[in-house]
Parts: C-alpha cells; sequence; structure tokens
C-alpha cells in the first residue's frame, strides 16, 4: 500500500524518465555531411493501422515527424528505418510496411530507402540495420529515435561498434523538472510505466550482454 502510494502521488515515472533524457539536452552541432540516417520503429500502431487501413501514429510520432526534415535536408545520404513486429507470432504486424506508406504520402522517394521489417526489439533494430548498410568508422550515421529511449539504443551501437550520433526527439519531460507530489494519479501511473520499461531494458540488456554498461 506505501509503495502503491509512492508512485501515485509522486513523480517516480517522470523522475525515471527525467535521469535519461537530460543526457541529451545538449547536443554538439551536427557533422556538416551525414552519410546515413537510421530511423528506429515504435512510432505507429500496426494492429490498428492494418484493421483500419490507415496510418495510426502513437505518442512516439515524433520520431517520423522529425525524419521528414532531415531526409530532406541530407538527401545524399544512405536512410535505414528499422521496426519489425514485436508480436513473435504476429511477423505480418510490422511497423516498416505502414511508414513506408506514410512516407510515399510525404512525398518522399522511398526507393532508395532501406525498410528493415525483420527485428523485434532494439537490439535486433540495430543489429540487422548494421549488417544491411555495412557503415564503416568514418562514416557519419545519425539514429533517430525518443529521447528516453536513446541510451538504450547508444549503448548497443557502441557494443557492436557502429559509433552512431544520437538524434533525440520526442521529448516527455520539462527541463525543469522538481520531484515533488501531484495529484495527477493516472499520469504519475503512465509515465512510471514508461520510465520503468526504459529502466528495465538498460538493466536487462546489460545482463543479457548486449550493453557494456547500465548508463
Amino acid at each position: 500500500l506505501l509503495i502503491l502510494i509512492l508512485i501515485s502521488f509522486f513523480p517516480v515515472g517522470k523522475y525515471l524518465i527525467y535521469k535519461i533524457e537530460k543526457e541529451y539536452y545538449y547536443q554538439a552541432d551536427l557533422p556538416s555531411e551525414i552519410d546515413g540516417i537510421l530511423i528506429l520503429g515504435g512510432a505507429t500502431n500496426p494492429l490498428l493501422s492494418k484493421q483500419f487501413d490507415m496510418i495510426n501514429f502513437n505518442s512516439s510520432a515524433d520520431r517520423l515527424i522529425h525524419s521528414i526534415a532531415l531526409l530532406k535536408k541530407y538527401k545524399m545520404a544512405k536512410i535505414i528505418f528499422s521496426g519489425g513486429s514485436g508480436i513473435l507470432n504476429r511477423p505480418d504486424l510490422d511497423h516498416a510496411q505502414h511508414v513506408k506508406k506514410f512516407f510515399i504520402n510525404m512525398n518522399l522517394q522511398v526507393d532508395d530507402i532501406y525498410f528493415e521489417n525483420k527485428s523485434r526489439n532494439t537490439f535486433e533494430n540495430i543489429l540487422f540495420s548494421e549488417k544491411i548498410v555495412k557503415p564503416n568508422h568514418k562514416q557519419n550515421w545519425l539514429i533517430i529515435t525518443s529521447a528516453s529511449h536513446m541510451r538504450r539504443a547508444i549503448l548497443i551501437s557502441q557494443k557492436i561498434g557502429w559509433n552512431l550520433i544520437p538524434y533525440p526527439v520526442d521529448f516527455k519531460i520539462n527541463k525543469d523538472f522538481k520531484f515533488r507530489p501531484s495529484v495527477k494519479l493516472l499520469s504519475n501511473m503512465n509515465y512510471l510505466n514508461i520510465g520503468s520499461h526504459e529502466w528495465l531494458g538498460l538493466i536487462s540488456y546489460y545482463f543479457m550482454g548486449r550493453t557494456n554498461k547500465i548508463f
């Protein structure tokens, strides 16, 4: 009961997210030349998109929205979108097919974009993408994903030897966050779900040998 009260009235989840996001508040200027851009999936709802025959976005849609400007800015860069299905028995529910439709709707040339649709999690996103594009150490590659998800993605890329430049989007917590009690109980619980998911991912990936450190 005490734990339930604590996570309901205190922004524990927001604090967990804040600890990750603040690592990406101040980013150095991007290189003048970008050789490639890796966009991580997770911004669409494949099941609803398929059922309604309409692209259904979720709260991580910033990953796609911001990618459009970068794709138009760095026209000579290789582009790969990585997003398969996270449901083991439904490989048909991949993110890639719906993102491809979205890019077409945005008048982007998709023939030159790689759409990786076999990955089931963040580790496979980066591992499979690296095997497809085969980058060398001298190339400048950007990775676009949510700020709260970026730390895990970067640690994975470091583990496999792919030096990716973070381009965080979809920030969820204010920079001036203060750990104070709040009566927004449902909001606190929702953020706890997001924050605990990311920290459990960081911890589990380390013990699975997919990263060299937890944070």
